[in-house]
């Protein structure tokens, strides 16, 4: 519905002022001028009611699929009809809007294009629209606010970081050519088809989406070849700086947030994209339970990507399956401080004869244990440390044959990753868990 604006309000305020005053001091002339202050208002009020915005809003970004902290160039196509007018278009990003700008006259032939960048600040299926209009009338008395309710979700893809080859052999050079056929025909030679019902989502084509303005599938199927096995800690028990985010209302559902986590995420995708360019097909392996529905990126880890970008920490069942799955296939496996149980699964996902290499991550700033003076107690037990075993979960690592480092965030993933070749030094972070700090 069209209001008034605040200076419209003052119009009608000014009008009754002036009439009052020409009543009170017997000065007629004045009704003429208090009837026009009136009379404007009215009807700007009118004309904006009158003119209702009748539009179709269309979208294309570039690129479809975007990288979180990367721009992402959006064309908006208005079309319809509307007068020239300011627009506002929500976007996730601070301060939450793109604009305002002005959109000049709108007809049936001849649209109006806008054109704006945003920066997807986090990973996940982004929202980008609606396109809101503030159609005025020429002296902004009046104002209509038009919502186009069109919006379009963006799969936003953790960021990726290249990797130094070390950690994790090659595949056989036998199977490298197959799988290097694989990649190929995973990036050019992908057949679509229309989207069905029943459909997973996961296998929806962006690209292929974008371009035709329809939703499509993907209808090839995955090639054999050597695989890799990624493990990643989801449950929100493993790490030391989780906490509850809840919504903007109150009955918004609370979720669980990590810095830890999302670092760990980055190197999941890193790692992910390391062993596909090496002739891996990756495997990703979670204790808690993930969407079926999961969207699906372009590439040869274009479903692992895709669902690193929507995982989000939970809780595991009460019972993991601890039987080794089969296969020995090299693992990666990128936690926190996983609990005992999770420590336990995780060590059971590698045959002993595979290669397996595992990054314990944690909080970059780690909250500050009071000091106190050391007792002569203190003095004696300080002989007897090495009976103390100070990071159990790194031990537990260790002891079946994993190569194992223990990084802060504070380090760029490429530079953790040289830490779990051996290429840097390694140093023992002050927050590394203790064998009394196990979870419950």
């Amino acid at each position: 519905m069209p209001r008034l604006t605040a200076r419209g309000i003052a119009f009608l305020v000014t009008a009754v002022g002036i009439g009052a005053l020409a009543y009170g001091f017997e000065r007629p002339e004045l009704l003429t001028i208090a009837a026009v202050a009136a009379a404007a208002p009215l009807i700007a009020f009118v004309t904006v009611a009158s003119s209702r915005p009748r539009v179709r809003v269309t979208r294309h970004l570039e690129p479809v699929i975007a990288t979180e902290g990367e721009p992402v160039q959006v064309q908006v196509t208005v079309s319809g009809r509307a007068r020239a007018a300011e627009w506002v278009e929500r976007v996730p990003m601070l301060p939450g809007f793109a604009g305002p700008g002005r959109l000049r006259e709108v007809t049936a032939s001849r649209p109006a294009r806008i054109g704006y960048r945003y920066w997807p600040p986090h990973r996940g299926l982004l929202s980008v629209g609606p396109l809101v209009i503030e159609d005025r009338d020429p002296f902004a008395l009046a104002l209509r606010v038009v919502d186009t309710r069109a919006m379009v979700a963006q799969l936003v893809l953790p960021a990726v970081t290249p990797l130094t080859p070390g950690p994790v052999p090659d595949p056989s050079s036998e199977a490298g050519p197959r799988t290097s056929r694989s990649r190929e025909r995973a990036d050019d030679d992908v057949v679509t088809r229309e989207y069905r019902d029943g459909d997973a989502l996961r296998r929806v084509h962006w690209r292929v989406t974008a371009r035709q303005g329809e939703l499509m599938v993907r209808n090839d199927e995955p090639q054999a070849g050597p695989h890799a096995r990624l493990i990643v800690d989801t449950q929100s028990l493993g790490y030391l700086d989780a906490r509850v985010v809840r919504g903007v209302s109150a009955r918004a559902s609370r979720t669980v947030t990590s810095a830890t986590f999302e670092w760990l995420v980055r190197m999941a995708a890193s790692s992910a994209v390391h062993l596909a360019e090496r002739g891996y097909t990756v495997e990703l392996v979670t204790p808690t339970e993930r969407g079926a529905e999961a969207p699906m990126a372009d590439g040869p880890v274009g479903d692992v990507l895709g669902e690193l970008a929507v995982i989000a920490l939970g809780r595991r069942p009460a019972d993991l399956d601890e039987h080794a799955p089969p296969g020995a296939p090299p693992v990666v496996a990128l936690a926190g401080a996983p609990d005992e149980q999770t420590l336990r699964w995780m060590l059971a996902q590698r045959s002993s004869r595979a290669p397996a290499v595992a990054l314990l991550a944690g909080p970059a700033e780690p909250a500050r244990q009071p000091s106190r003076q050391p007792s002569q107690r203190d003095a004696r037990a300080s002989f007897d440390e090495t009976r103390i075993d100070t990071d159990p979960v790194r031990t537990a690592f260790e002891r079946a044959g994993w190569r194992v480092v223990r990084v802060s965030i504070a380090r760029s993933v490429d530079d953790a990753w040289l830490s779990l070749m051996g290429e840097v030094a390694e140093s023992e972070p002050a927050w590394s868990v203790s064998s009394d700090g196990a979870h419950d």
